[in-house]
């Protein structure tokens, strides 16, 4: 006797309103209820979780992780164990298709004992929490998906420029106009390394500045005039003031460096990144001659004073 096929959940919109128009809209929907076919099926399936056994849902191994089978049941392994450690549906949802065993008569079991070990449920139980998990899976998994397309397409650019004691950075942020975008985070310290290093912050979703769209991209600028503060008054190869851009929408993204400034002698500047932050630092050279650029991190706890700054 072949087994009844499962019911489908409707699945919520609007929650993740990535896409403005009716036809994005539509298509996320529709791969939405592809995705949460494939995970039904997939927790239907005999045989626990393997590789192989992903490898045969397309639609999914596409959606975490494109063409890499690897990295796709990788990513699927990931979320599921963290969906275990979140709510009741979601938790059932993960343990159906995860726990160790064979039938999903018997996973649905296990999903019943883990999620409820003081009172007895028995399979049917577990499956209806699963079946309203699922639906919540579906819809992250194809969210994260979108977002992931960020990589390799959304761009922060930092150019200094500037002669002697003024140093002009300019911010052109690249981001996928079908996405949410935040304008990035700005911090600027004199003496980061004292022990009473001054600070200021600077969200520049606040300012307007220029923009320009074009195939699916939007770019906006922003310039920052800054004066730099005593130089005598750190130690060689201290800075003299630190300059951290955060970007606020996506958790990575390609960082661009150019450094055309002309400052005063005895000063250099250097730089670095991770992830979604990059640092830049002015600072003294340690001979007092020397011009050089070095790559650095260096983060001090700051306390929050006024001090001026042009922003365009």
């Amino acid at each position: 006797m072949s087994t009844p096929p499962e019911p489908v959940t409707p699945l919520p919109h609007g929650v993740f309103p990535i896409g403005d128009t009716t036809d994005e809209a539509e298509q996320r929907a529709a791969l939405e209820q592809q995705v949460l076919t494939e995970l039904l099926a997939l927790r239907k399936a005999y045989g626990q979780l393997t590789v192989q056994k992903f490898s045969t849902f397309a639609t999914l191994r596409q959606v975490c992780g494109g063409d890499d089978l690897l990295d796709a049941f990788l990513l699927f392994q990931r979320e599921l164990a963290r969906y275990q450690h979140s709510g009741r549906n979601e938790a059932a949802a993960a343990l159906s298709l995860s726990a160790p065993a064979d039938t999903v008569l018997d996973r649905l079991q296990l999903t019943a004992e883990a999620l409820s070990p003081q009172d007895w449920r028995d399979q049917r139980t577990a499956r209806r929490w699963s079946d309203a998990g699922m639906p919540i899976l579906a819809r992250d998994l194809v969210y994260f998906a979108q977002v992931a397309g960020r990589l390799g397409t959304e761009t922060l650019s930092i150019q200094l420029g500037g002669e002697g004691t003024s140093l002009m950075v300019i911010i052109d942020q690249m981001t996928n106009s079908d996405l949410p975008a935040k304008a990035a985070l700005i911090q600027v310290w004199h003496y980061p390394s004292s022990n009473s290093p001054r600070e200021i912050t600077l969200d520049l979703e606040q300012i307007a500045s220029p923009q320009v769209s074009r195939d699916g991209l939007t770019m906006r600028r922003h310039r920052l005039a800054l004066d730099l503060p005593d130089t005598q008054a750190v130690e060689p190869d201290d800075a003299v003031l630190a300059i951290s851009i955060t970007g606020q929408d996506a958790p990575m993204r390609t960082v661009f460096y150019q450094d055309h400034s002309h400052l005063t002698p005895g000063l250099h500047t250097r730089m670095t990144t991770y992830r979604t932050i990059v640092m830049v630092e002015v600072a003294r050279d340690k001979s007092g001659l020397t011009l050089s650029k070095a790559a650095m991190w260096r983060l001090s706890p700051s306390t929050p004073v006024s001090h001026s700054l042009d922003v365009t």
